[in-house]
């Protein structure tokens, strides 16, 4: 059955100009060309209609890996748009309904007055999974990395008229694992690493008092390693945003308190704001992979005792945001955790690695499931 909203636009569209022009995108294997066959069989008993299939140029595939940059190169070469626009323009001429359907269609570089825009949208996971079992890995990295791209620099799915989903998976809601504000008792599902001496779930949020000389930090620069702060966690496969936000009373040099994402010892990534007694605080993150934490920081201009941090997790990827003194939210990293692991835990931190006093409040806590 053809969308109702796609059917309503095709409609306004043949009766305002009587023809229509669609574009067609989507990741790989989203199901462009079945869509683009399948309106066409629709509209063809009332309608002369077109489907155009954008073809990759000639030996583009071979090309790019010869390149030191194989997914930029094919994103900026694998298609002539130029030729594309004649053969629409041809088509045009006798038929009512042009559909075209291919990968980066809505580049900002291509000029193509698409009447309507059509992004299938479908995960990364589930485009994976319709691949064929030797082509796995070429989904699951080069073409994966080249969408990703085509996300950063266009925004295709910003652009569009219509999203329609074809992907079962986003036929339901992501889950949500824990929800501080609307079910606290989903806090039940979480696990101390690392439990404090006085903690508790209040009415107003999750209260820690933290121990004393407790951390996360691995060998660099100082070449102590210490593993042993307060983490309140859950443990998940799936991708996920993270957010929290957090009031604290900082005492001594280097209290911290924010999120964390583990794999292991060696493996996990933080987000906090620092203390710095004279100085001014410190927020950061610190990413640490086999072993090395490696530390970005910047001074925030004035004491603050709250914040809000976010974490996104798509694979191995992640991105840190926050929000201080309600300037809103900002990016702060873009990192990647190096471990094959797939399971990880996720949750809020604190810790004092000088000595114990510390008091930090969580008023809100939120992870649910992100569909990559």
């Amino acid at each position: 059955m053809l969308n109702e909203e796609l059917s309503s636009l095709i409609h306004k569209k043949i009766e305002e100009n009587g023809k229509v022009v669609i574009g067609i995108s989507g990741i790989s294997l989203s199901g462009k060309t079945t869509f683009a066959n399948k309106l066409k069989e629709f509209y063809e008993s009332n309608y002369d209609v077109s489907v155009i299939s954008l073809d990759e140029n000639e030996d583009i595939f071979k090309e790019s890996f010869n390149d030191k940059n194989p997914c930029k190169f094919y994103y900026e070469n694998a298609y002539d748009f130029y030729n594309l626009k004649r053969k629409i323009e041809e088509c045009y001429k006798k038929s009512d309904i042009v559909i075209v359907e291919g990968l980066l269609l809505f580049k900002n570089t291509v000029d193509i007055n698409f009447d309507i825009k059509v992004w299938l949208d479908c995960t990364f996971t589930s485009s994976i999974e319709r691949s064929s079992k030797d082509k796995k890995e070429l989904y699951g990295d080069y073409f994966m990395w080249l969408q990703r791209q085509h996300f950063s620099i266009d925004n295709p799915k910003g652009k569009v008229d219509i999203i329609i989903k074809n992907d079962k998976v986003l036929e339901n809601d992501p889950e949500v694992f824990v929800d501080l504000l609307n079910n606290k008792e989903s806090l039940n599902k979480m696990k101390w690493l690392y439990e404090p001496s006085a903690w508790e779930f209040r009415e107003d949020g999750i209260f820690v008092k933290t121990d004393r000389i407790t951390d996360f930090w691995q060998r660099t620069h100082y070449g102590f390693r210490n593993d042993n702060a307060h983490m309140l966690y859950i443990e998940t496969e799936k991708d996920f945003i993270m957010t929290t936000k957090v009031k604290f009373n900082a005492i001594h040099q280097f209290d911290q308190c924010g999120l964390v994402v583990r794999v292991d010892e060696d493996n996990w990534l933080k987000t906090s704001i620092e203390y710095e007694l004279s100085n001014p605080p410190k927020l950061g993150a610190v990413v640490t992979n086999l072993g090395y934490s490696d530390w970005s920081t910047e001074e925030l201009d004035s004491e603050v005792n709250e914040a809000e941090f976010r974490i996104s997790r798509e694979g191995k990827d992640y991105k840190i945001e926050v929000n201080v003194l309600n300037r809103g939210w900002r990016q702060l990293r873009i990192c990647h955790l190096h471990s094959e692991e797939k399971m990880v835990k996720c949750g809020i931190y604190c810790c004092s690695p000088i000595d114990n006093g510390y008091e930090v409040l969580f008023t809100d806590l939120k992870i649910e499931e992100k569909y990559f």
